[in-house]
């Protein structure tokens, strides 16, 4: 076709200037409509953008002025573990932040640490939000996901909509233990709930020297070795995120939330820093328990005549111990103070920043604990995960005692050191008296909070801080995203200046694995055991005059009960409290394998990554084969490890022998077989007559059976490190070769087959009979 000579052409008209009516008279055609004017494009599409008007997307801009927020969790730290509550561990740093604003004496948590963060998160109570226990499996029912739900918006959501950069360090443990892994779903991971940046891990715990779990954003990274200590590690990178938002987007406030694993479990800490403490816990948890009484009186956080409780059950006198019983135990309270001391360390380094920084004077600091000291330890432990294989002896402690806190430990500290971090209230985590869910709380914000260094009295709950958060920061607590539920918490803001302000809530209900309470007004009721079970009643407090219940008023005021009982089932079925769980600790912490169901079958073709231990396969307490065939025999190295040295099975390679482990320090169940040259296949067996612990383990090489072993103490638990092929980095499984100790031959492949039939009643009973047992004597 020919071109008519009297028309422009596109390229032509636009040359030379014309647009509009012009160009079309030129021979442009008007332009079509796009798609992208029906998506909410706002301004107009003409052929050329001289005659279009554009529709520049523009983000939020908060007010002129908004403050940053800071919010610090520590984690399994009681009420009087901090030198501003009480705790004799020097803590100037924090004390300094809490003389620069306020400490709260009546903030309250839910007890465990998943539930307290997804109430902190969410500003919904912790069933609303999905997680009325913690995140190791989905029973089943809304209030007990496991996994944060999807219709809770996140704070780190709703300040990034207002315009905020949100950045997160440290612990998540909001999302379902099996999705953490590198095919996710990553649905619950921070960087898909509102932070621009993040740097965590995701389980209950991690080890300080080697963590094994440790992500930046979306991707697992390994942390260096030598020098490493995660407290240290996550304050290094919270102060790099701050320095970078200051160079980068200093035109915007920050929100970031400092998630410390301390002082959880394992107690690990610095050789120096447990050196600073040696001798210092001489004098044994009943003296210090009561010095900290002395000194929260003296402080005004208890009343003058508050009295001690008496010893939680299980907790002998000190003076009843020996020597050496003594001094294994004032290890434990030296390591636990280390850990608290470095957190603070690093707290003043973020503090000495952001004056650096010229950011500290509108910089709203918010420092907590997520429930009270915890009772895992039972009596004190140089392994907590020993404790369902036998435990570790005192003999076999004592030996251990130097290594207690160091990289080659596993520790928790006893019942009677628990009860000295939560002065002066009864019980612990998990439990819904006061020991376990009153916490610390510091509020600090230079350019707006007049107080300095004083106290408030305001009853407040978890669920409140975020909308505390948010009316100081004048973000409204509505959110625009489709389908987000409404806050539950309220905000606590008239508190800041006014130390006579009402309580932002008149009441709260508790509940954590059938543990229940129930505050309404100056009243609280709690359970004597869990629901449902032979003995269970309510116990009454009258929190105005014994603020840590020490006198049952239940008998002399049914009526108060009978109108408090009344309260809490009203509130338990608005907030997706039922069904409440009434399986046992164990029971809920080896859901998925006693359920079992799920993968049976794995096929690996290496060099992979690490296998995260919710996600890999189920090896302790079930029948299993790995089958590993095999290019190079290699002559050293690791073939597998499943967890570590701690609790874990592992295989490898060494002078001539090829050995199969199970460990849980210092408990070893071994066998090895000659290591031939020119191995094509080997398969490594565990067969069980009666679970979980009586079976048969077998090496067979080539199709024939090279070793075998039987026995009645096989391993049960969850490993801590997941699973590895061909090496072993991070802690290593065995003791008897360093990490990584790469496998030098080569694996083509990997087969895994485990039995994933239910446990019965009679195994998961076998089972709670081991976990229940006390340590060995022998």
């Amino acid at each position: 076709m020919e071109r008519d000579p009297n028309k422009l052409s596109r390229r032509e008209a636009i040359a030379a200037g014309i647009t509009g009516s012009a160009a079309v008279g030129a021979g442009l055609a008007a332009a079509p409509a796009q798609a992208g004017e029906a998506a909410g494009f706002k301004g107009r599409i003409a052929p050329v953008m001289s005659a279009s008007t554009p529709d520049i997307r523009q983000e939020a801009v908060p007010a002129a002025g908004s403050p940053n927020v800071l919010l610090v969790i520590l984690d399994d730290v009681g009420f009087a573990d901090l030198g501003c509550y009480g705790g004799e561990i020097p803590t100037p740093n924090i004390d300094r932040l809490a003389a620069s604003g306020l400490r709260y004496t009546n903030f309250r948590t839910t007890g465990v640490c998943s539930a307290t963060r997804a109430s902190v998160m969410t500003g919904l109570n912790p069933h609303s939000a999905g997680i009325g226990w913690l995140t190791f499996s989905d029973s089943g029912y809304p209030g007990y996901r496991g996994d944060l739900a999807e219709n809770a918006a996140t704070m780190a959501e709703r300040f990034s909509d207002a315009g905020y950069c949100a950045y997160h360090v440290g612990k998540w443990h909001v999302n379902l233990a099996d999705t953490t892994n590198a095919a996710g779903p990553t649905r619950n991971w921070p960087s898909q709930r509102g932070y621009a940046r993040s740097y965590w891990f995701q389980g209950h715990s991690t080890d300080y020297f080697a963590p094994a779990q440790l992500y930046a954003g979306n991707e697992r990274i390994t942390p260096p070795v030598d020098g490493y200590y995660a407290t240290d590690d996550f304050t290094d990178r919270a102060l790099a995120f701050l320095r970078d938002h200051r160079a980068q987007r200093g035109d915007r406030p920050f929100l970031m939330t400092l998630a410390h694993p301390g002082a959880h479990s394992p107690l690990q800490a610095r050789r120096e820093d447990i050196a600073r403490f040696k001798g210092a816990y001489d004098a044994g948890w009943d003296v210090l328990r009561a010095a900290r009484l002395d000194r929260q009186k003296a402080m005004g956080l208890v009343p003058a005549n508050a009295a001690l409780p008496p010893a939680n059950p299980g907790v002998p006198r000190w003076d009843t111990l020996d020597p050496a019983q003594r001094r294994v135990q004032a290890r434990y309270m030296e390591v636990y103070a280390a850990m608290i001391a470095r957190i603070d360390e690093g707290v003043g380094r973020i503090l000495d920043a952001l004056e650096a920084l010229g950011d500290r004077d509108n910089t709203i600091i918010a420092l907590m604990s997520d429930n009270g000291g915890s009772p895992d330890g039972r009596g004190g432990t140089p392994n907590l995960l020993a404790m369902v294989n036998g435990g570790v002896t005192p003999a076999e402690t004592a030996e251990r005692i130097d290594a207690i806190g160091g990289p080659d430990s596993y520790p928790m500290y006893s019942l009677g050191w628990a009860s000295v971090s939560n002065t002066p209230f009864r019980l612990y985590k998990h439990d819904t008296h006061l020991g376990g869910v009153a916490d610390p709380l510091i509020l600090s914000w230079p350019r707006t909070i007049p107080a300095r260094g004083e106290l408030r009295g305001q009853f407040l709950h978890a669920v409140d801080l975020l909308p505390t958060l948010l009316d100081a920061a004048g973000i409204p607590a509505r959110s625009d995203r489709p389908g987000a539920k409404p806050i539950e918490g309220r905000s606590a803001r008239s508190s800041f200046a006014d130390r006579d302000a009402p309580d932002p809530r008149d009441r709260q209900y508790f509940e954590m694995g059938g543990l229940r309470a129930m505050r309404l007004g100056r009243w609280r009721i709690v359970s004597k055991g869990r629901f449902g079970l032979p003995g269970d009643a309510w116990e009454l407090y009258d929190t105005a005059t014994d603020p840590n219940e020490t006198r049952d008023l239940a008998a002399e005021r049914p009526d108060i009960v009978e109108r408090l009982d009344r309260a809490w089932t009203k509130e338990a079925q608005a907030h997706q409290v039922f069904p409440i769980d009434d399986r046992s600790l164990l029971e809920r912490s080896f859901a998925e394998l006693f359920r079992g169901g799920g993968k049976d079958r794995w096929s690996i073709i290496p060099p992979i990554d690490l296998i995260p231990e919710e996600s890999s396969p189920k090896l302790l307490g079930r029948d299993f084969e790995i089958e590993l065939t095999l290019a190079d025999a290699g002559r050293q190295g690791v073939l597998f490890a499943h967890g570590n040295q701690f609790l874990g099975a592992v295989a490898f390679v060494r002078e001539g022998r090829v050995w199969f482990e199970f460990r849980c320090d210092p408990h070893l169940i071994a066998l090895d077989a000659p290591w031939p040259s020119t191995v094509r296949n080997v398969r490594f067996v565990q067969r069980l007559s009666a679970r979980p612990r009586v079976g048969r383990l077998s090496i067979v090489i080539d199709g024939r059976e090279a070793a075998a072993l039987d026995s009645d103490r096989l391993l049960l638990g969850t490993p801590m490190q997941g699973l590895q092929i061909g090496r072993n980095e991070s802690v290593r499984a065995s003791p008897r070769y360093a990490a990584p100790f790469a496998f030098d031959g080569r694996i083509e492949r990997v087969e895994i087959r485990t039995d994933n039939k239910p446990y019965d009643a009679g195994e998961i009973a076998a089972a709670s009979r081991a976990y229940a047992a006390p340590a060995r004597k022998d």
